[in-house]
This record gives structure tokens, C-alpha cells and sequence, in this order.
């Protein structure tokens, strides 16, 4: 009778705990979908324009991306469901191209015509259940853009224990890219074709500590192997008054630990969500994320959820905004992704639910500086980001 009682009891804190907003997904439990959903999103992101100042040249305008979203998820049995993820994407605007000294420190050259790109990505998934303790995942997917072209497949594994307070997770992934420059023909440092693969494990764990808090966590590992340099950026070297290729190692090996924390707060019907992730890579960068949402529940079914991001990264060991002389090992990259920098990012997000039906909306905005790095930098990149993104979804389970 006891053991029983235990059983129960267990089964009821891990019931009340999967109720924590944001957490209840097929993904993170043994379970499958019941009833068919269908989600549609729209996303309009917004680069603001270089800053005057720190232009050499081309165009001021930054990166304009606008992205449809759809996805189709249902059941197919019992212990089956399966879903299918469609995106299209139009890119435009002019690109960083390569960084001059300037006598108040580096200025950017930017790409002198407007960049117009689409991209198509789509992506399915079968999720089997084995018994009820554990969940087996199959996905694969394909990606194309103007010149780009990129398989992907994966398998993804979940099991459950000590019923159901503690939760495995595990998976491996492999994509291989294919990549046709344009104007690879034409300019003479521009490679014609290249690939590149990568190949992605990761492992996780889960455990319900009361009805109200949830802990995760989980390290990953992605390695990188073939061209991954950037073929359309150059580099300033300063001895030959010109510019070279940009040239990165062709290999690249990341490793990811995060942390997430989910606490749900009854009697205000509220929700604290607190997730932290480290980056290292053997190209010498380092990074730390902070994120904090509260997703507070309100009358009539809406949902308000205010979110604060931080993020610092160190700079690649071949970084630099410009050279004065050829680097030994022949690296070279003035990519301001791979510069030492700060960022901070402020979400607003608004969910009204009505049935079976949700809207939300959703706004971010992000800016990026050598000042809210955690360590000194001592030179920035002229070509540091801050954007807004604007998105609307539906959600409409049939």
C-alpha cells in the first residue's frame, strides 16, 4: 500500500511540474500528440544602418530578413506522430565586406549593391514511442539559398526514470553543405565550389524537484570539417596595401554546456524561467549567455512574457580588424562574428488564447558592443550588429 501511494504521489508531482509554462512539450516527456496542430509564423528582421562614422565605403543599409514559418504536426497512431517544419526567408541589404584603418580607429568597407537572397528549408520528424518509458526520434531535412545547398539527418533518443522525475535525452546529427559563390567564376580569389560537413551529439538530463520547479541540463559537442571560411569577405593587410581572402581553419570544434531552470509560481500564476550556456571552440572563442523570462499568465487567457538576454563572447585566435603583415599560419578574418564583443537583448512577448486557437506577437531588440563585453576590448569592430525583430504566429490545434 505504501510503495503504491509513493507511485501515485510521484506521478502526480511530475504531472503538476510538466504544467510549468513553456515546458510542457512532447519533446521534453515520453508522450506523442493526440490531436493535429498547425502553426504559422511571420517574422520581419530589421539590421539598423551602419553608423556613418564608421564607414570607408558602399552602402550604409544593413541586413533585411523576412521569414514565413509553417508547421504541421499529428498523430498517426497511438505511439506515432509525425511533423513537418516549412520555411522561406527573402534576405536583402549590403554585407560587411573588409575593415581599413581609419585615423579614429578601424572604418568598414561594405558591399557596394544590395544583396538579394531567398532561402527554403524544410524539415520533418517521426517520433516513435517504446513502451512507456522512452521516445525515439527520426529527422531529417534540406536547405537551399542561392548558393548554398545543405542536407541534414538525426537521431534523437528520450527515456524516462525514477517515474518519471528524471528524463534522459540523447542524440547525433550530421549535415553536409554544399556551397557555389556567385561570382565564383568570375573574381580570381573567389572559390568556384566547397563543402563542408558537421557532425553533432549532445546529452541531457532532466529532474523534477517539486510540482512547481524543473532542472535541465546538457552539454553538446559539434565538429566542423572542410572550407569555413567566409567567401565573401576579404581582410586589410596593411604591408601590401591590399586585401586577401578571408581564411579559417578547416576544422572547428564546439563544445556547449547550459543550464535551465523552470519555477512556476501558483499563487500568481507565473513562471521563472533562468537558462545559462557556455560556448568554447579550439578557434579560442569563449562565450557566456544569461537569460531571463518571466511568463506571467493573465485574465481571459493571455499571456504576457518580458525576456532579458546577455551575452559575451572572446575573439578567434586569427581575428583582427586589419593586418599589418601576413599571419604564419595564413589565417586571417575581420568578421565581426568572430570579434571579441557584448550584447544585450530585450524580448516582449504577447499570446492570447481563444479555444483551440492562440495568437502571440513578439518583438526583440538587440544591440551588440565592444563596452558590454565581459572582458576589455581594446579595439572594436566597426560592423557590430543591433536589429529588431517582429514577429506574429498562429497556433490552431484542429
Amino acid at each position: 500500500m505504501t510503495e503504491s501511494r509513493n507511485r501515485h504521489r510521484l506521478a502526480t508531482l511530475a504531472s503538476a511540474a510538466l504544467a510549468i509554462p513553456g515546458l510542457s512539450l512532447p519533446a521534453d516527456a515520453a508522450t506523442v500528440l493526440t490531436e493535429t496542430v498547425v502553426q504559422y509564423k511571420a517574422s520581419a528582421y530589421r539590421e539598423d544602418d551602419l553608423d556613418s562614422g564608421k564607414l570607408s565605403g558602399g552602402s550604409t543599409k544593413r541586413y533585411d530578413i523576412d521569414s514565413h514559418q509553417f508547421r504541421a504536426a499529428a498523430p498517426l497512431s497511438d505511439t506515432t506522430d509525425v511533423a513537418v517544419d516549412l520555411t522561406y526567408e527573402t534576405m536583402s541589404g549590403a554585407s560587411p565586406w573588409f575593415i581599413l584603418p581609419g585615423q579614429k580607429g578601424p572604418v568598414q568597407v561594405m558591399s557596394g549593391a544590395s544583396i538579394e537572397e531567398q532561402r527554403k528549408d524544410v524539415q520533418a520528424s517521426v517520433n516513435q514511442l517504446i513502451g512507456d518509458k522512452a521516445k525515439l526520434s527520426v529527422k531529417a531535412g534540406a536547405s537551399e539559398e542561392n548558393d548554398y545547398f545543405a542536407l541534414n539527418a538525426g537521431l534523437e533518443g528520450l527515456y524516462e526514470f525514477n517515474d518519471g522525475l528524471v528524463t534522459l535525452t540523447g542524440g547525433i546529427g550530421y549535415s553536409d553543405d554544399e556551397l557555389e559563390p556567385t561570382d565564383g567564376d568570375i573574381l580570381p580569389d573567389r572559390v568556384d565550389e566547397a563543402s563542408k560537413d558537421a557532425t553533432t551529439a549532445f546529452l541531457g538530463l532532466s529532474r523534477i524537484l517539486s510540482p512547481q520547479t524543473v532542472v535541465q541540463g546538457s552539454l553538446s559537442l559539434n565538429v566542423q570539417r572542410g572550407y569555413l571560411s567566409d567567401p565573401y569577405k576579404k581582410v586589410w593587410q596593411d604591408d601590401i596595401a591590399n586585401t586577401v581572402a578571408d581564411a579559417r581553419p578547416e576544422r572547428r570544434e564546439e563544445w556547449v554546456g547550459q543550464l535551465r531552470l523552470r519555477h512556476f509560481l501558483p499563487d500568481i500564476k507565473a513562471a521563472l524561467h533562468v537558462d545559462y550556456r557556455y560556448f568554447e571552440d579550439d578557434w579560442d572563442i569563449a562565450s557566456h549567455t544569461f537569460d531571463v523570462s518571466w511568463y506571467q499568465n493573465l485574465p481571459g487567457g493571455w499571456q504576457l512574457t518580458p525576456s532579458l538576454r546577455y551575452y559575451s563572447q572572446t575573439q578567434a585566435f586569427f581575428y583582427a580588424p586589419y593586418f599589418f603583415s601576413a599571419r604564419a599560419d595564413g589565417l586571417a578574418s575581420s568578421d565581426y562574428r568572430l570579434s571579441p564583443y557584448g550584447a544585450w537583448s530585450l524580448r516582449l512577448r504577447l499570446e492570447k488564447q481563444w479555444g483551440d486557437i492562440g495568437l502571440h506577437a513578439e518583438w526583440e531588440g538587440y544591440e551588440a558592443s565592444a563596452d558590454y563585453a565581459l572582458e576589455t576590448v581594446d579595439v572594436e569592430n566597426p560592423s557590430l550588429v543591433s536589429f529588431q525583430l517582429l514577429s506574429l504566429g498562429l497556433n490552431w490545434q484542429l
